[in-house]
């Protein structure tokens, strides 16, 4: 166990980090030194301090509290986002690949229509339509992202289809949704998860970087997006305000993508 951990150091950091990390979401509020949104005047703009581990921000407020609570509005969402996305990948998909031929024409034409674009401008668009607001957002990116899903999992099930095991599951009586569920899941499944973990890193970018741009979450939220842009306007005074959120986007962004990265390449 210990020489695998060696052989493997960076990948492991980033797994414990993540665990951490989940840890840490999970049970915010008993670990986390100050309320996320209480106010103190006599404590605003303080640097870091050992009663702060990263300082407070132009209210007051404890950024490591805010950042541990954060965890829940920046990167818990981000599961489920991807969890209907790929639910929704796993039925179009699916039902496009092994049924029929006009419908996978009718459903390959939908989804070059929103692989064309950019995933993040035509999130901005959705958004611009819907109106603010982290429920539209959270809508947004499933519009955006499940045409991806639906191509990768038509193309695999187009692949495991040629399989021999498919041609002796048939013989022996196994038809339709069937095979689908016992013989074509369980083979496809590895691939989606890889690429589940890295969008992850992905689809967190995208949501912070819309909260910075101001059309996700609104303060007083401590998602990670938003106290980045709290943080903008007081580099120079306090640059700890922007560094901390900022540094967390960066290592969750990284833990995940060398973990995807490492499973991509055990395939």
């Amino acid at each position: 166990m210990m020489n695998l951990v060696r052989a493997n150091k960076l990948p492991t950091t980033a797994l414990l980090f993540i665990v951490l990390l989940m840890v840490a979401g999970l049970t915010a509020s008993w670990i986390s030194p100050y309320d996320p949104f209480q106010t103190n005047q006599q404590e605003k703009l303080l640097p870091p301090t050992l009663s702060h581990p990263f300082g407070t921000d132009y209210l007051g407020r404890d950024l490591f509290s805010r950042l541990i609570h954060g965890i829940g509005d920046s990167v818990f969402p981000v599961f489920v986002v991807l969890s209907v996305v790929m639910l929704i990948g796993l039925f179009v998909g699916t039902i496009s690949a092994f049924f029929g031929k006009k419908l996978d024409m009718l459903m390959m034409s939908l989804t070059d229509i929103f692989t064309a674009m950019p995933s993040v401008l035509l999130t901005i668009v959705i958004v611009g339509f819907l109106g603010f607001g982290m429920e539209n957002v959270y809508f947004a990116v499933i519009l955006s992202w499940w045409a991806k899903y639906v191509r990768l999992i038509r193309g695999l099930i187009h692949d495991v289809k040629k399989e021999p095991y498919i041609m002796a599951s048939r013989v022996s009586g196994s038809f339709g949704m069937r095979t689908i569920i016992r013989h074509m899941m369980p083979n496809i499944a590895p691939q989606i998860g890889t690429m589940l973990i890295l969008d992850v890193s992905k689809v967190i970018l995208t949501l912070s970087g819309l909260s910075f741009l101001g059309i996700g979450a609104q303060p007083p939220s401590p998602e990670w997006g938003v106290m980045l842009l709290d943080g903008k306007n007081y580099l120079q005074v306090a640059p700890w305000m922007g560094f901390f959120p900022g540094f967390m986007i960066f290592l969750t962004v990284c833990s995940f993508q060398i973990v995807g990265e490492r499973l991509r390449r055990e395939m």
